[in-house]
């Protein structure tokens, strides 16, 4: 299946995953809330590309900072980053979702 990220978080109401891999702007940039809910408890939420990137829109850099920070804050996420290849964040729901 192929389909817009964006789309398909915005689309789907199924089941909570054990793993999202947020990989493009969608689920990690762009609909977050979203990616973050449909990890289900004790999944993980894995997002890469947090090391500077050739390529990368002017700007984009804070963006990329503001990203973990974001994660790290929440209550119901335990992280770890990792400076390993592109930059890794693991995230590990602690806590149940709210349905959205």
């Amino acid at each position: 299946m192929a389909a817009d990220g964006g789309t398909w978080l915005e689309e789907y109401h199924g089941d909570p995953f054990d793993l999202v891999f947020a990989d493009t702007w969608p689920g990690k940039f762009t609909h977050l809330e979203r990616a973050l809910a449909l990890v289900a408890p004790g999944g993980t939420y894995l997002i890469d590309d947090l090391l500077p990137q050739p390529g990368r829109p002017q700007g984009h850099g804070a963006s990329v900072e503001r990203l973990p920070a974001e994660i790290e804050d929440r209550g119901d996420f335990r992280t770890l980053r990792m400076d390993w290849s592109s930059g890794l964040l693991m995230a590990v729901r602690t806590a149940p979702a709210e349905r959205q």
